[in-house]
Protein backbone atom coordinates (compact mmCIF):
# COMPACT_ATOMS: atom_id res chain seq x y z
CA UNK A 1 0.00 0.00 0.00
CA UNK A 2 2.51 2.10 0.86
CA UNK A 3 4.59 1.73 -2.37
CA UNK A 4 1.47 2.58 -4.48
CA UNK A 5 1.00 5.67 -2.40
CA UNK A 6 4.57 6.64 -3.08
CA UNK A 7 4.44 5.52 -6.86
CA UNK A 8 0.96 7.67 -7.01
CA UNK A 9 2.80 10.78 -5.00
CA UNK A 10 5.81 10.28 -7.50
CA UNK A 11 3.81 10.56 -10.60
CA UNK A 12 1.70 13.49 -9.05
CA UNK A 13 5.30 15.28 -8.45
CA UNK A 14 6.55 14.67 -12.33
CA UNK A 15 2.80 16.01 -13.98
CA UNK A 16 2.68 19.38 -11.53
CA UNK A 17 6.41 19.54 -12.28
CA UNK A 18 5.76 19.36 -16.47
CA UNK A 19 2.95 21.85 -16.56
CA UNK A 20 3.47 24.81 -18.31
CA UNK A 21 1.43 27.09 -16.27
CA UNK A 22 2.52 27.82 -12.49
CA UNK A 23 1.34 25.94 -9.74
CA UNK A 24 1.58 26.67 -5.97
CA UNK A 25 0.46 25.52 -3.04
CA UNK A 26 -0.03 27.56 0.44
CA UNK A 27 -0.39 25.98 3.65
CA UNK A 28 -2.79 27.44 6.63
CA UNK A 29 -0.43 30.13 7.37
CA UNK A 30 0.31 31.04 4.18
CA UNK A 31 3.23 29.62 3.66
CA UNK A 32 4.30 27.87 0.78
CA UNK A 33 4.69 24.32 0.88
CA UNK A 34 4.81 23.72 -2.79
CA UNK A 35 5.91 25.34 -5.62
CA UNK A 36 5.98 23.92 -9.56
CA UNK A 37 9.12 24.96 -11.24
CA UNK A 38 7.08 27.29 -13.87
CA UNK A 39 6.48 29.34 -11.07
CA UNK A 40 9.47 29.91 -9.88
CA UNK A 41 10.59 30.73 -13.02
CA UNK A 42 7.36 33.19 -13.27
CA UNK A 43 7.87 34.63 -9.43
CA UNK A 44 11.22 34.91 -9.47
CA UNK A 45 11.84 32.53 -6.69
CA UNK A 46 14.80 30.35 -6.05
CA UNK A 47 14.13 26.78 -4.15
CA UNK A 48 15.49 27.90 -1.19
CA UNK A 49 13.28 31.10 -0.80
CA UNK A 50 10.07 28.78 -1.26
CA UNK A 51 9.44 28.59 2.62
CA UNK A 52 10.45 31.84 3.31
CA UNK A 53 7.50 34.49 4.53
CA UNK A 54 5.48 36.41 1.77
CA UNK A 55 7.01 39.66 2.71
CA UNK A 56 10.96 38.48 2.09
CA UNK A 57 9.97 36.68 -1.19
CA UNK A 58 8.27 39.44 -2.58
CA UNK A 59 11.00 42.11 -0.97
CA UNK A 60 11.01 44.60 -3.93
CA UNK A 61 8.70 43.37 -6.23
CA UNK A 62 5.54 45.60 -6.70
CA UNK A 63 2.72 43.86 -7.20
CA UNK A 64 -0.15 45.93 -8.80
CA UNK A 65 -3.94 45.06 -10.64
CA UNK A 66 -4.11 45.39 -14.34
CA UNK A 67 -4.61 49.33 -14.20
CA UNK A 68 -1.43 49.72 -12.75
CA UNK A 69 -2.38 50.75 -9.05
CA UNK A 70 -0.65 48.70 -5.80
CA UNK A 71 -2.47 45.75 -4.29
CA UNK A 72 -2.63 45.41 -0.48
CA UNK A 73 -1.03 42.30 0.68
CA UNK A 74 -4.36 41.28 2.12
CA UNK A 75 -6.20 42.12 -1.04
CA UNK A 76 -4.26 39.53 -3.17
CA UNK A 77 -6.00 36.40 -4.50
CA UNK A 78 -4.01 33.80 -2.00
CA UNK A 79 -4.72 35.87 0.97
CA UNK A 80 -8.41 36.13 -0.23
CA UNK A 81 -8.56 32.64 -1.14
CA UNK A 82 -7.23 31.99 2.67
CA UNK A 83 -10.09 33.57 3.78
CA UNK A 84 -12.31 31.56 1.85
CA UNK A 85 -12.73 33.39 -1.27
CA UNK A 86 -12.25 31.67 -4.89
CA UNK A 87 -10.42 33.96 -7.02
CA UNK A 88 -10.68 33.22 -10.77
CA UNK A 89 -8.09 34.70 -13.72
CA UNK A 90 -7.73 37.83 -11.96
CA UNK A 91 -4.49 39.35 -14.18
CA UNK A 92 -1.64 40.67 -11.85
CA UNK A 93 1.45 43.13 -12.96
CA UNK A 94 4.50 41.97 -10.58
CA UNK A 95 7.44 44.96 -11.66
CA UNK A 96 10.95 43.57 -9.83
CA UNK A 97 14.94 43.08 -10.21
CA UNK A 98 16.00 40.67 -12.82
CA UNK A 99 15.17 37.98 -13.10
CA UNK A 100 11.66 38.74 -12.50
CA UNK A 101 11.26 41.77 -14.42
CA UNK A 102 7.64 43.37 -15.49
CA UNK A 103 5.20 41.17 -16.43
CA UNK A 104 1.28 40.35 -16.11
CA UNK A 105 -0.24 36.83 -14.88
CA UNK A 106 -3.66 35.78 -14.78
CA UNK A 107 -3.88 34.43 -11.24
CA UNK A 108 -6.53 31.97 -9.67
CA UNK A 109 -6.31 31.17 -6.55
CA UNK A 110 -9.20 28.46 -4.44
CA UNK A 111 -9.44 27.80 -1.15
CA UNK A 112 -8.58 23.76 0.31
CA UNK A 113 -11.29 23.06 2.60
CA UNK A 114 -9.97 20.67 6.15
CA UNK A 115 -11.86 18.40 7.53
CA UNK A 116 -13.70 20.82 9.98
CA UNK A 117 -14.53 23.07 7.21
CA UNK A 118 -12.40 25.64 7.83
CA UNK A 119 -9.66 26.85 4.93
CA UNK A 120 -6.88 24.42 5.15
CA UNK A 121 -4.60 25.82 2.54
CA UNK A 122 -5.30 27.59 -1.01
CA UNK A 123 -3.95 26.19 -4.31
CA UNK A 124 -3.21 29.47 -6.94
CA UNK A 125 -2.41 28.76 -11.07
CA UNK A 126 -0.36 31.43 -12.34
CA UNK A 127 -0.47 31.85 -16.15
CA UNK A 128 1.74 34.31 -17.89
CA UNK A 129 -0.35 36.62 -20.16
CA UNK A 130 2.38 39.68 -20.92
CA UNK A 131 2.74 38.52 -24.60
CA UNK A 132 -1.06 38.91 -24.89
CA UNK A 133 -1.18 42.06 -22.63
CA UNK A 134 1.34 43.42 -24.62
CA UNK A 135 -0.82 42.36 -28.33
CA UNK A 136 -3.88 44.09 -26.51
CA UNK A 137 -2.00 47.45 -25.93
CA UNK A 138 -0.75 47.42 -28.98
CA UNK A 139 -3.79 47.03 -30.69
CA UNK A 140 -5.63 49.51 -28.62
CA UNK A 141 -2.85 52.09 -29.29
CA UNK A 142 -3.10 51.52 -33.42
CA UNK A 143 -6.62 51.58 -33.24
CA UNK A 144 -6.48 54.58 -31.61
CA UNK A 145 -3.98 56.20 -33.94
CA UNK A 146 -5.43 55.23 -37.00
CA UNK A 147 -8.92 56.34 -35.96
CA UNK A 148 -7.33 59.97 -34.87
CA UNK A 149 -5.33 60.80 -37.60
CA UNK A 150 -7.96 59.63 -39.97
CA UNK A 151 -10.43 61.56 -38.65
CA UNK A 152 -9.40 65.08 -38.57
CA UNK A 153 -8.87 64.72 -42.49
CA UNK A 154 -11.85 63.02 -43.59
CA UNK A 155 -13.90 65.53 -41.99
CA UNK A 156 -12.34 68.16 -43.76
CA UNK A 157 -13.18 66.33 -46.52
CA UNK A 158 -16.83 65.56 -45.82
CA UNK A 159 -17.39 69.10 -44.95
CA UNK A 160 -15.68 70.84 -48.50
CA UNK A 161 -18.14 68.01 -50.26
CA UNK A 162 -21.26 69.02 -48.66
CA UNK A 163 -20.17 72.48 -49.38
CA UNK A 164 -19.77 71.51 -52.70
CA UNK A 165 -23.33 69.85 -53.07
CA UNK A 166 -25.29 73.06 -51.65
CA UNK A 167 -23.67 74.94 -54.50
CA UNK A 168 -24.50 72.79 -57.09
CA UNK A 169 -27.58 73.67 -59.73
CA UNK A 170 -30.44 71.39 -59.99
CA UNK A 171 -29.54 69.03 -63.16
CA UNK A 172 -25.69 69.36 -62.52
CA UNK A 173 -24.03 66.21 -64.18
CA UNK A 174 -21.34 66.07 -60.72
CA UNK A 175 -24.20 66.23 -58.37
CA UNK A 176 -24.02 62.36 -58.40
CA UNK A 177 -20.49 62.20 -58.34
CA UNK A 178 -20.15 64.58 -55.32
CA UNK A 179 -23.15 62.78 -53.88
CA UNK A 180 -21.08 59.35 -53.80
CA UNK A 181 -17.95 61.12 -52.18
CA UNK A 182 -20.28 62.45 -49.29
CA UNK A 183 -21.85 58.67 -49.32
CA UNK A 184 -18.63 56.86 -49.28
CA UNK A 185 -16.98 59.06 -46.85
CA UNK A 186 -19.85 58.61 -44.44
CA UNK A 187 -19.24 54.92 -44.89
CA UNK A 188 -15.98 55.34 -44.14
CA UNK A 189 -16.58 57.11 -40.76
CA UNK A 190 -18.82 54.78 -39.88
CA UNK A 191 -16.21 52.09 -39.99
CA UNK A 192 -13.93 53.99 -37.88
CA UNK A 193 -16.42 55.13 -35.31
CA UNK A 194 -16.98 50.95 -35.24
CA UNK A 195 -13.84 50.30 -34.53
CA UNK A 196 -13.58 52.88 -31.90
CA UNK A 197 -16.52 51.79 -30.42
CA UNK A 198 -15.41 48.21 -30.61
CA UNK A 199 -11.96 48.69 -28.72
CA UNK A 200 -13.72 50.77 -25.81
CA UNK A 201 -16.67 48.28 -25.12
CA UNK A 202 -14.07 45.14 -25.15
CA UNK A 203 -11.76 47.14 -22.89
CA UNK A 204 -14.40 48.44 -20.69
CA UNK A 205 -13.02 52.05 -21.58
CA UNK A 206 -16.19 53.60 -22.26
CA UNK A 207 -19.58 55.35 -19.54
CA UNK A 208 -22.91 54.84 -20.18
CA UNK A 209 -25.07 58.60 -19.31
CA UNK A 210 -28.18 57.05 -18.52
CA UNK A 211 -31.28 59.39 -18.59
CA UNK A 212 -34.94 58.21 -18.66
CA UNK A 213 -36.30 57.76 -22.30
CA UNK A 214 -39.66 57.39 -23.90
CA UNK A 215 -38.45 55.41 -26.16
CA UNK A 216 -41.49 55.17 -29.02
CA UNK A 217 -40.85 59.20 -29.38
CA UNK A 218 -37.14 58.38 -29.67
CA UNK A 219 -37.35 56.18 -32.25
CA UNK A 220 -40.00 58.80 -34.10
CA UNK A 221 -37.54 61.14 -33.57
CA UNK A 222 -34.65 59.38 -34.89
CA UNK A 223 -36.54 58.31 -37.92
CA UNK A 224 -37.07 61.91 -38.87
CA UNK A 225 -33.52 62.55 -38.70
CA UNK A 226 -32.14 59.62 -40.35
CA UNK A 227 -34.61 60.66 -43.60
CA UNK A 228 -31.35 62.40 -45.36
CA UNK A 229 -29.45 58.80 -45.61
CA UNK A 230 -32.15 55.93 -45.06
CA UNK A 231 -35.52 55.44 -47.09
CA UNK A 232 -37.23 55.56 -43.75
CA UNK A 233 -40.26 56.07 -45.55
CA UNK A 234 -40.23 52.02 -45.49
CA UNK A 235 -40.27 51.88 -41.71
CA UNK A 236 -43.78 51.05 -39.98
CA UNK A 237 -43.83 52.58 -36.58
CA UNK A 238 -46.57 50.77 -33.90
CA UNK A 239 -46.15 50.98 -30.30
CA UNK A 240 -48.11 49.84 -27.17
CA UNK A 241 -49.91 52.46 -25.15
CA UNK A 242 -48.08 54.13 -21.70
CA UNK A 243 -44.95 52.56 -21.99
CA UNK A 244 -42.82 53.34 -19.07
CA UNK A 245 -39.59 55.34 -19.82
CA UNK A 246 -36.29 53.30 -19.48
CA UNK A 247 -32.88 54.55 -18.00
CA UNK A 248 -30.26 54.57 -21.21
CA UNK A 249 -27.55 56.29 -22.70
CA UNK A 250 -29.30 57.90 -25.57
CA UNK A 251 -26.25 58.07 -27.79
CA UNK A 252 -25.42 54.39 -27.47
CA UNK A 253 -29.25 53.36 -28.23
CA UNK A 254 -29.32 55.47 -30.89
CA UNK A 255 -26.56 53.34 -32.21
CA UNK A 256 -27.96 50.48 -31.58
CA UNK A 257 -31.12 51.23 -33.27
CA UNK A 258 -29.32 52.48 -36.74
CA UNK A 259 -27.48 49.42 -36.80
CA UNK A 260 -30.64 47.57 -36.79
CA UNK A 261 -32.50 50.17 -38.96
CA UNK A 262 -30.06 50.35 -41.55
CA UNK A 263 -29.44 46.41 -41.73
CA UNK A 264 -33.32 45.68 -41.87
CA UNK A 265 -33.79 48.53 -44.70
CA UNK A 266 -30.58 47.36 -46.61
CA UNK A 267 -31.07 43.82 -46.98
CA UNK A 268 -34.94 43.83 -47.49
CA UNK A 269 -36.61 44.57 -51.23
CA UNK A 270 -36.43 48.26 -51.82
CA UNK A 271 -40.64 48.36 -52.00
CA UNK A 272 -40.96 45.87 -48.58
CA UNK A 273 -41.68 47.34 -45.52
CA UNK A 274 -40.33 46.92 -42.35
CA UNK A 275 -41.83 47.12 -38.90
CA UNK A 276 -40.55 48.64 -36.04
CA UNK A 277 -42.86 47.64 -32.91
CA UNK A 278 -42.24 48.76 -28.90
CA UNK A 279 -43.82 47.05 -26.35
CA UNK A 280 -43.39 46.12 -22.22
CA UNK A 281 -43.38 42.92 -20.70
CA UNK A 282 -42.02 41.47 -17.46
CA UNK A 283 -39.92 44.90 -16.30
CA UNK A 284 -38.57 45.02 -19.97
CA UNK A 285 -39.22 47.55 -22.97
CA UNK A 286 -38.71 45.62 -26.25
CA UNK A 287 -38.30 46.70 -29.21
CA UNK A 288 -38.96 44.50 -32.77
CA UNK A 289 -37.74 45.33 -35.98
CA UNK A 290 -39.19 43.06 -38.56
CA UNK A 291 -38.39 42.65 -42.06
CA UNK A 292 -38.66 40.73 -44.99
CA UNK A 293 -35.71 40.44 -46.65
CA UNK A 294 -33.41 37.55 -47.71
CA UNK A 295 -33.13 35.97 -43.95
CA UNK A 296 -30.62 34.23 -42.72
CA UNK A 297 -29.69 30.68 -42.54
CA UNK A 298 -29.58 28.17 -39.51
CA UNK A 299 -26.01 27.87 -39.91
CA UNK A 300 -25.19 31.13 -39.65
CA UNK A 301 -28.09 32.28 -37.08
CA UNK A 302 -26.12 31.29 -33.99
CA UNK A 303 -23.22 33.55 -34.92
CA UNK A 304 -24.87 36.49 -36.00
CA UNK A 305 -23.82 38.57 -32.78
CA UNK A 306 -19.92 37.19 -33.43
CA UNK A 307 -17.35 39.69 -33.34
CA UNK A 308 -17.07 40.55 -37.38
CA UNK A 309 -19.85 37.80 -38.04
CA UNK A 310 -20.67 38.34 -41.73
CA UNK A 311 -23.50 36.49 -43.64
CA UNK A 312 -22.54 35.46 -47.16
CA UNK A 313 -26.37 34.57 -48.14
CA UNK A 314 -27.89 37.10 -50.72
CA UNK A 315 -24.22 38.78 -51.34
CA UNK A 316 -24.57 40.49 -48.29
CA UNK A 317 -21.10 42.88 -47.18
CA UNK A 318 -21.98 44.44 -43.90
CA UNK A 319 -18.50 46.61 -44.32
CA UNK A 320 -16.47 45.40 -41.50
CA UNK A 321 -19.31 42.96 -40.06
CA UNK A 322 -19.02 45.09 -36.52
CA UNK A 323 -22.47 46.21 -36.73
CA UNK A 324 -24.59 43.38 -34.79
CA UNK A 325 -21.50 42.81 -32.68
CA UNK A 326 -21.54 46.15 -31.52
CA UNK A 327 -25.19 46.60 -31.15
CA UNK A 328 -25.28 43.33 -28.93
CA UNK A 329 -22.23 44.70 -26.32
CA UNK A 330 -24.45 47.91 -26.27
CA UNK A 331 -27.53 45.84 -25.09
CA UNK A 332 -25.54 43.51 -22.80
CA UNK A 333 -23.91 47.12 -21.43
CA UNK A 334 -27.01 48.78 -20.33
CA UNK A 335 -28.70 45.35 -18.55
CA UNK A 336 -30.58 44.15 -21.38
CA UNK A 337 -30.39 41.49 -24.25
CA UNK A 338 -30.91 41.10 -27.64
CA UNK A 339 -32.29 38.15 -29.88
CA UNK A 340 -33.00 37.26 -33.47
CA UNK A 341 -35.52 35.37 -35.63
CA UNK A 342 -35.03 34.19 -38.75
CA UNK A 343 -35.50 32.20 -41.97
CA UNK A 344 -33.86 32.02 -45.12
CA UNK A 345 -36.05 33.86 -47.86
CA UNK A 346 -38.48 35.10 -45.31
CA UNK A 347 -36.84 37.95 -43.26
CA UNK A 348 -35.80 38.49 -39.94
CA UNK A 349 -36.58 39.97 -36.60
CA UNK A 350 -34.55 41.47 -34.14
CA UNK A 351 -35.70 41.93 -30.44
CA UNK A 352 -34.04 44.49 -28.40
CA UNK A 353 -35.07 44.00 -24.28
CA UNK A 354 -34.45 47.14 -22.01
CA UNK A 355 -34.81 46.89 -18.49
CA UNK A 356 -37.51 48.96 -16.64
CA UNK A 357 -36.28 50.72 -13.57
CA UNK A 358 -38.61 51.13 -11.59
CA UNK A 359 -37.06 53.97 -9.66
CA UNK A 360 -36.77 56.63 -12.30
CA UNK A 361 -39.75 55.09 -14.86
CA UNK A 362 -42.85 56.67 -15.48
CA UNK A 363 -45.74 55.80 -17.63
CA UNK A 364 -46.07 57.84 -20.56
CA UNK A 365 -48.98 59.70 -20.76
Amino acid sequence: MDKNLAAQSRRMDTVVAAMPDGLVLYARDGTIQHVNPAAEKLLGLSSDQAAAPTEERLRGVRVLDASGKPVAPEQRPAARALRGEAVFHEVLILDGPPPLGRRSLSVSAVPIPGPDGAVDGVVASLVDVTYLQQVQEQRDDLVRMVSHDLRTPLSALLLQAQMLQRSLQPGDPHAKRVAAIIANGQRLATMIRDLVEVVRLESGQFQLARKPIDVQRFITDLCERLGETLPTERLRLSSEPHLPLVPADPDRLERMLVHLLSNALKYSDASAEVGVHTSCADGFVTIAVADHGVGISRRELPQVFARRSRSNEGGRQESLGLGLYITALLVRAQGGRIEVESELGQGSVFRVHLPVDNGVAAPVP
